[in-house]
């Protein structure tokens, strides 16, 4: 379909770099009660996250074959645990079954397997006693809510039922919190917090129609009888922190900010302070409110990514990154990194997004974020080329986060655009909703306006060269953007859904409750299924199309891309077809990422670029595909 590398070479050793540095994933300090000064921390690396301890200077890796521990934008759960007295930790683990609960002995290493069947287990917390572990486990259904004796040798069931089950937190040894969400439903968009009792019963804490409501954090207090708890919900639009308790006939709203969604809530020891983020247009500070008197302090100023705040002895520890800084351990109250390895020469190799706002179909106003090449102040009008990348999800935003593939990009010399379109997350609760049973609609158009948006807002980008590439969500809108406009002259699709009927036949249990959410049950929307199928509209595609897929992806299946080929080929279009046989739902392993978007950029660079050849590129060589 085109040249290999037709193009200035030299910032694929840019990609290299940046997909193979360390990430932070989570951080939990060792508990105070253990009178100790350890720090548990999950980092990735490439295509596995492993699970570290760091003591002063000294940091060891606990695990060896990988563990759960990633960031769900509405939940915030912990997905490792200490013991109270520091003695272990517990993770949710690899192994030949899938994953398991173990824990690791904090001194020695050593591992011991908590849960052995046949069933992915998750979100591991021990008892205050450090006698039990509650747990999340597809052993007896999807989503059941478990509790296991720490050394292994008794499981229980405590909820098996028509709720999916997460984020376990122990109220005392006798009952604990939990976040449920019906099977029919997503935990984004109607979830309950309730109280489950150490024999099973359960009791509801909040649940209302339509209303997100998560991260459950039980107060910490010496008073036995004074049980109260944090938590999250979204009923006034903005996800903002509650309290409740027994001397609180309803929840009491601590803390609320109108415009800016709260979360993640996590209480200091002495159940004073709450720590807590705050995300708007992009931004995700920490900040903390005292639960006595409101008062709330912002810890963070400057535009960035931070999740996950827990306390350390009076200071608060969070996972933060920055558009220049791969995610690292950082104490936000004093600004020190704590754990962490960003790669030399990265950040003075990378630029400063902006971001802009435009309106879309329907006066919506949309937020966006901007990657533009270095001196494109002192550019000639229209001497720029454009790009388009809409996110996935398509419950998730793009902000102030480390951002490989748009500073890949803009490195190449694109000015590249990333539309937090109608359906993202971080913008309140009715502008996740709106495109609800609408997917290729208003979402789509917020999509193609983009473009015109930033050529309006910089002159030195020419409107008339347009690109357009995403992955999973934003592989479907990029196929539907190529299918249903004429904006764009060239796009590339990663993992994306295209034939929503047969979609629902292949995929996991998260695709599935996603379909019903949003287009309704086949029996009855089938139409819906169909409409909304970018596969339709590849008749009208007339732009080159590059189609990429990971082979183990079981979010969405190979078959989807290999459907697509088979009707872009049955109509004579444009396209190459390229393959991965060890990737998942996203392109992990070094080698998978720099080939995948190296070969974008030399799409974009044949179709997008005058004179994309400045002597620097290498001669084409039939073994390098």
């Amino acid at each position: 379909m085109y040249r290999r590398d037709l193009r200035d070479t030299q910032s694929d050793d840019l990609l290299a770099d940046a997909v193979t540095a360390e990430m932070a994933e989570q951080a939990i300090p060792e508990p105070n009660e253990s009178d100790g000064n350890r720090l548990a921390y999950a980092a990735s690396r490439e295509h596995r996250t492993d699970l570290y301890l760091k003591d002063g200077e000294e940091t060891r890796k606990l695990t060896s074959r990988g563990l759960l521990a990633q960031r769900y934008t509405h939940l915030d759960p912990r997905w490792f645990d200490w013991h109270p007295e520091g003695e272990n930790i517990a993770y949710a683990g690899e192994d030949d079954d899938g994953l398991s609960i173990w824990t690791a002995d904090a001194e020695t290493g050593e591992k011991t397997r908590v849960t052995n069947h046949d069933a992915a287990d998750a979100g591991p917390r021990f008892s205050p006693d450090g006698d039990e572990i509650a747990f999340v486990t597809d052993n007896w259904s999807p989503g059941s809510l478990a509790v296991a004796s720490a050394d292994g040798r008794r499981v229980e069931v405590l909820r098996d039922d028509e709720f999916l089950y997460q984020d376990p937190r122990w109220a005392d040894g006798d009952a604990l919190y939990a976040v449920r969400t019906r099977h029919e439903d997503l935990t984004d968009r109607a979830s309950q917090v309730v109280r489950v009792s150490r024999d099973g019963g359960v009791e509801p804490v909040f649940a209302s129609d339509s209303v997100n409501a998560y991260a459950p954090r039980p107060r910490p207090s010496s008073d036995s009888d004074s049980e109260e708890l944090a938590f999250v919900h979204d009923e006034t639009g903005f996800d903002a922190i509650y309290l409740t308790g027994p001397d609180r006939e309803e929840p009491e709203q601590l803390v609320a900010e109108r415009g800016t969604d709260l979360g993640a809530p996590s209480w200091d020891s002495s159940g004073e302070k709450l720590a807590f983020t705050a995300t708007r247009d992009g931004k995700v500070e920490i900040r903390t409110v005292a639960a006595d008197s409101g008062e709330v302090e912002a810890l963070t100023d400057e535009p960035g990514d931070r999740y996950f705040p827990e306390w350390r002895e009076g200071d608060v520890l969070a996972v933060a990154a920055d558009p220049t800084t791969p995610p690292e351990v950082r104490n936000v109250s004093t600004g020190e990194r704590v754990a962490g390895r960003p790669p030399a020469g990265l950040e003075s190799r990378f630029v400063d997004p902006e971001e802009i706002t435009y309106d879309s179909t329907g006066g919506v106003e949309i937020h966006a974020m901007v990657y533009l090449p270095e001196g494109h102040d002192e550019a000639d009008p229209d001497s720029i080329p454009l790009l388009v990348h809409p996110h996935g999800g398509p419950t998730a935003f793009d902000g102030y986060e480390y951002n490989y593939r748009a500073q890949y990009f803009a490195r190449q010399g694109f000015a590249v655009i990333e539309p937090n379109y109608r359906g993202s997350s971080g913008f309140g609760r009715e502008f996740r909703n709106r495109n609800d049973f609408a997917w290729g609609e208003g979402d789509l158009d917020d999509v193609v306006n983009a473009a015109d948006a930033l050529a309006d807002a910089y002159p030195a980008v020419d409107p008339d060269r347009a690109g357009i590439f995403g992955g999973s969500g934003g592989g479907l809108m990029t196929v539907n953007a190529l299918g249903k406009t004429d904006r764009f002259d060239a796009g590339a699709a990663f993992y994306g859904v295209y034939d929503y009927e047969t979609f629902v036949d292949d995929t996991d249990d998260v695709g599935w409750r996603l379909m019903k959410r949003e287009l309704g049950f086949p029996a009855t929307d089938i139409d819906n299924y169909r409409e909304a199928s970018p596969i339709r509209s590849v008749p009208d595609i007339e732009a080159p199309l590059l189609v990429l897929h990971g082979e183990e992806d079981v979010r969405v299946p190979l078959s989807q891309s290999e459907q697509l080929v088979e009707e872009l080929d049955k109509h004579g279009k444009t396209y190459e077809f390229q393959t991965y046989d060890d990737e998942p739902h996203g392109f992990l392993k070094r080698e998978n990422v720099v080939d995948a978007y190296s070969r974008v950029a030399d799409l974009f660079a044949k179709y997008l670029e005058v004179n994309p050849d400045d002597g620097s590129s290498r001669p084409h060589r039939p073994d390098d595909e």
